[in-house]
């Protein structure tokens, strides 16, 4: 009896090491597990609501083409592309071979009712405005090659294309009847599993990817921790292999301990926009200075970044991007007796009451809000932080909802013309004060979108920031950063800083587990 057990305790033993070890390398999982920050409201590959759905749709969904791990614009669904003298027509090559995770080949017909879509107003796409202002038709020349023709040139025109948010989607598949808001069906390296609501997403990878040998890991699961301390728990227990959004308290504390990987990059910004209705106080731009002046920036980053991050007291441009010139940087560097006086100016000598908008799901929007509000009150401005979660923050913003509002972002694009977003008139959205307008800076935004001479887009670029920061519908807080950690199993993890951090999802193709 002991001999045998002895035999049997033996064999188990060469089993596992012939396991662990094999013929020397080393032995993977066929799971990563994330942890995100929030739930998805939609699959919906054409409405963004946040950046952690971005890293789950990145890898189901592919554009025509997209930003690559280095940091290049790349194809990915098309395999070339020809531009006409003029700018106007845009002529595509789609890969042969590329297929949905049905196996349905990825045709022209997908990609003319995938940029039809994000054009119909009814669908409510994030990024419609990009296509219609250019007035995009989409044309269907055979099964394998698809035109776009624009009514006026388009310099950023390839990094429209190039947004997650310009998916390809299957034609047959939406005709179909399916619900591409709890579902979906793209052509990415994962497929979509399921959803266990208020739980996680899980994705499995698909076998007839274009690229071969990718994705490296058999199944994600994407796990829902709302609660910051819970996720990075579930990190250091080994519940999930990799976590988002790690504040900058954390990042500290993870760089302090071992068995883990600290990956954080500066890219977005800190700032806050205005409700500037005509019966609103912020209609009138001597207020919104006021604000500007008013802030401290820096107790800002060491409240709510702890230390880690950049003053923004101009706009956020660096050296070497379109429009940029130094002697605006210290534009709204702290003033509180000019805060004042534009308040008085403004007719508020007394300073008044509002709202100011953030959420209670991430702790630096509700202590940048903090911080603003000490600093407002200190002009006589009485600014009461609402704090629900960011579902409801989300839907309030939309709406316009709030007379100031907390927001951490970056530009969309690369291209300077991500600012059109943020400053054009139109309608309420993300990212806009609502019913701020000026013909100027609307003149400014679509000239320096038409215009293919670098020269003459820079000089264009430069007189938008400078109107921009005079009439401060925005008012930039501070530069931070962008963080996730790993543990020290996972390889081949990494994001790109600047406006590309919240790309966080092209790189998980490539990700593998060490078995524990």
């Amino acid at each position: 009896m002991k001999a045998s057990r002895l035999t049997l305790l033996l064999t188990l033993v060469l089993v596992l090491v012939v396991a662990l070890t094999g013929s020397g390398s080393a032995n993977y999982r066929d799971e990563v597990r994330i942890g995100i920050s929030v739930e998805p409201t939609t699959l919906d590959p054409h409405v963004h609501s946040n950046v952690s759905t971005r890293y789950i749709l990145q890898n189901i969904y592919r554009s025509l083409v997209s930003y690559q791990t280095n940091g290049e614009l790349g194809y990915e669904i098309a395999e070339s592309h020809t531009v006409s003298e003029d700018g106007l027509v845009y002529t595509f090559k789609i890969r042969e071979g590329v297929t949905f995770h049905d196996g349905t080949p990825v045709t022209a017909e997908d990609v003319k009712y995938s940029i039809e879509r994000i054009l119909a107003p009814e669908n409510g796409a994030t990024f419609r405005s990009y296509f219609a202002e250019v007035g995009t038709v989409v044309n269907a020349l055979d099964d394998y090659t698809v035109e776009f023709v624009l009514q006026e040139p388009c310099a950023p025109f390839m990094e429209y294309l190039s947004l997650p948010e310009s998916a390809i989607i299957s034609k047959k598949w939406m005709e179909a009847g399916n619900d591409i808001t709890t579902s979906a069906m793209g052509a990415g390296p994962y497929k979509f599993v399921g959803w266990d609501r208020g739980l996680q997403i899980d994705l499995e990878a698909y076998e007839g990817y274009y690229r071969p040998g990718l994705p490296k890991t058999k199944n994600v699961s994407f796990i829902f921790y709302l609660d910051e301390t819970t996720r990075n728990n579930a990190l250091l227990t080994g519940e999930v292999d990799i976590i988002d959004y790690v504040n900058a308290a954390s990042v500290i504390q993870f760089e302090k301990i071992g068995g883990v990987k600290v990956y954080s990059k500066q890219g977005p910004f800190m700032l806050l926009q205005f409700n500037c209705g005509e019966h609103s106080p912020f209609s009138d731009w001597r207020v919104r200075q006021a604000v500007a002046y008013a802030i401290d920036r820096e107790a800002v980053i060491d409240t709510a970044f702890s230390g880690r991050g950049k003053p923004l007291y101009g706009f956020p441009t660096i050296a070497g991007q379109l429009g940029y010139h130094g002697e605006l940087d210290d534009y709204f560097y702290r003033d509180i007796e000019k805060a004042k006086q534009l308040l008085a100016e403004a007719g508020y000598p007394e300073g008044f009451t509002c709202n100011i908008l953030a959420t209670s799901d991430y702790s630096f929007h509700e202590q940048t809000a903090l911080v603003v509000q000490a600093a407002l009150k200190e002009i006589g401005i009485e600014a009461i932080p609402e704090l629900p979660d960011w579902a409801t923050r989300i839907e309030r913003s939309q709406t316009g909802d709030f007379d100031i509002i907390v927001s951490g972002t970056l530009g969309k694009i690369v291209d300077m013309d991500w600012a059109s977003v943020f400053y054009k008139s139109g309608d309420v959205r993300m990212d806009f004060s609502p019913h701020f307008h000026d013909e100027e800076i609307d003149r400014l935004l679509e000239e320096g979108r038409r215009e293919l001479d670098e020269a003459k887009r820079n000089e264009i670029y430069q007189r938008f920031r400078e109107r921009a920061l005079e009439l401060s519908p925005i008012v930039y807080i501070c530069w931070r950063e962008q963080a996730f950690v790993t543990s020290e199993q996972v390889e081949d993890f990494d994001f790109l800083s600047g406006t590309l951090s919240n790309q966080a999802g092209m790189f998980l193709e490539h990700v593998l587990v060490k078995g524990r």
